[in-house]
């Protein structure tokens, strides 16, 4: 189960739209310090308008949306083939466990996690806890 966004940004293209982000801001825990931090995650581009940098245009709005709203970092759970586009936008992987919330409680995330510092603060060496349902 999966957050509902707070945020969503939409890409249109002759009225139509072609790709979209949304993001939410909540206070999570790194190594047990409370952190607010912004969760980035359904970032969709419609197969017709890949390749034009549609999505690192919306990741690098939503960015910096996050950091006027006040976020320290983002994190997001991403797909192994997604990877080399987060890193090429300055994300970088977590090595810690992650926590998120189910229905049936809490577990860790089986997704690799990314992380991109918007306040100069320290990456976690132990643990992240979303503290919720990821996003």
């Amino acid at each position: 189960m999966w957050a509902d966004k707070q945020h969503t940004l939409t890409a249109v293209c002759e009225g139509r739209p072609v790709a979209s982000a949304g993001w939410l801001l909540r206070d999570m825990t790194f190594d047990g310090l409370p952190r607010r931090a912004a969760g980035l995650g359904g970032v969709l581009v419609h197969p017709a308008h890949r390749g034009r940098g549609i999505a690192r245009t919306l990741i690098s709005v939503t960015v910096e949306h996050a950091r006027a709203a006040g976020a320290e970092t983002m994190i997001l759970l991403c797909r192994p083939d997604l990877i080399p586009l987060y890193t090429q936008l300055g994300w970088r992987c977590l090595s810690v466990p992650v926590t998120v919330q189910q229905p049936d409680g809490a577990r860790t995330s089986p997704l690799t996690t990314m992380i991109y510092d918007l306040a100069g603060l320290p990456h976690p060496t132990i643990r992240v806890d979303l503290r919720g349902l990821p996003f």
